[in-house]
């Protein structure tokens, strides 16, 4: 079943913060909003609630947003002027310097793509448009420049920068935004070895070098609105399938964000076309749908969060139950199945993680793997401590502990143990487990 990924802000942080936990299977806190010292409260509480709750951190990034104080009102046809630099009182002023334009747009935009503006021109690092409709503009609103490129260097500055400030904190995987290539990714993953890192595909330079960043990442998320503001909404679904089916031929979990329940904001029930396009990322096997303003800032974030979740339980419903296959086949036919492996160092996963199951549960002394386990579609895992004797108990005893998950629906599971964890190694027993076994 596709996941829920959840944002926590200022409305859902507080009172029924229990119910956001028990719906979603992923916490996000977005670090560009709110203090430091709200965002340690944050955690602290959902860690006291659920320890083994799954928390991202998202760090801002060079993303320039816009800094004005009170919200401020533009007219259609308003010559409006952005800059970092140029301090002048007619200039909106940015948190970050523009990226590189290399090719001149017809248009940019703010509020990832929903405000839109026709380019002027472009003068001493000062971005000046004409307004194509009447809006208020709130503050803290990204601008995006279709095709520009953003600086690699100041992007690795202030994620190292906000990594040192945030060292305390107890996360367990770092968003980063606008990664463009590998090359920061690996010069992160070499400072922090212990950190998990979610990169963000969202401009055109993303989309390009897709492969060598998916290979170095964790896990990867599709943000639908810079992207779309990036590269042009006709191009939107094809980049992400392809981003998607890479995902999935390097075995890394997919998270989809952006605007995927905005209707339920202010009514009740969603609109068709949000509905339509939950089902086709569903179709496509994301591995998780995220909330952001829904459940960040709406004040109908507790009726979205509980549709959404009976909505993907409806789902689940309508797989069908299915018998064992001979044990002949190979793991590669096992997609309507369910199987419970056991691979006390993990190597096995690099093995299956490209493959689609009707449910995998993992059992791994690998803590670090089991995490990024968790968010792939229908796969669960567990951290466990292999004894050096009585092996056959010890895996009776953690799969008589999680029966329900195992047998939901399922007349049978195919039980796949590890014996001799090492790399390249293979799966040393296979067998056809069911429910009775383990009520002797």
């Amino acid at each position: 079943m596709t996941k829920i990924l959840s944002t926590i802000g200022p409305v859902s942080g507080h009172k029924n913060l229990n119910k956001l936990l028990n719906k979603s299977d992923f916490i996000r806190l977005n670090m560009s909003h709110n203090t430091f010292d709200w965002h340690k409260s944050m955690i602290d509480k959902i860690k006291k609630l659920d320890k083994n709750k799954l928390i991202l951190v998202d760090i801002p990034g060079v993303k320039p947003r816009t800094l004005n104080g009170d919200d401020i009102k533009i007219s259609k046809g308003q010559k409006v002027s952005f800059s970092y630099n140029n301090k002048s009182k007619k200039n909106i002023h940015l948190s970050n310097p523009l990226p590189k334009i290399e090719l001149q747009p017809k248009t940019f935009s703010l509020s990832d793509g929903s405000f839109e503006f026709k380019f002027n021109s472009f003068k001493n690092e000062t971005l000046t448009g004409i307004s194509l409709q009447d809006f208020i503009l709130k503050p803290k609103k990204g601008l995006n420049v279709p095709f520009s490129k953003y600086n690699n260097f100041l992007q690795e500055k202030v994620y190292i920068s906000f990594l040192k400030k945030i060292k305390s904190l107890k996360f367990d995987f770092v968003g980063l935004s606008f990664i463009q290539d590998s090359k920061v990714l690996k010069k992160l993953k070499k400072k922090y070895p212990e950190k998990l890192f979610i990169s963000k595909i969202e401009n055109f330079l993303g989309y390009k070098n897709r492969k060598e960043i998916i290979r170095y990442s964790d896990a990867v998320m599709i943000d639908r609105g810079d992207l779309a503001a990036e590269v042009g909404l006709s191009n939107l679904t094809d980049y992400s399938d392809r981003i998607m089916n890479d995902c999935n031929l390097f075995g890394k979990p997919v998270i989809i964000a952006t605007e995927n329940l905005n209707s339920l904001m202010t009514d009740k029930i969603p609109s068709k076309g949000d509905v339509t396009n939950l089902d086709y990322y569903i179709s496509k096997n994301a591995d998780f749908l995220m909330l952001s303003d829904e459940t960040a800032t709406s004040k109908n974030w507790l009726n979205t969060l509980n549709w959404l979740d009976t909505y993907l339980k409806k789902k689940l419903k309508n797989f069908k139950a299915t018998s064992a296959i001979s044990i002949e086949d190979t793991i590669k036919n096992f997609k309507d199945q369910t199987l419970v492996v056991f691979s006390k160092k993990g190597y096995f996963f690099k093995k299956i993680s490209s493959l689609k199951f009707r449910k995998l549960i993992f059992f791994t002394e690998n803590e670090k793997l089991a995490k990024v386990i968790r968010l792939k579609k229908n796969f669960t895992s567990y951290v466990v401590k292999y004894p050096k004797k009585s092996i056959d108990i010890f895996l009776y005893k953690n799969i008589k502990k999680n029966l329900k998950n195992i047998f939901d629906k399922n007349i049978n599971a195919y039980l796949i143990n590890v014996i001799f964890p090492r790399k390249n190694s293979r799966a040393n027993s296979i067998s056809i487990i069911e429910k009775k076994d383990f009520f002797k």
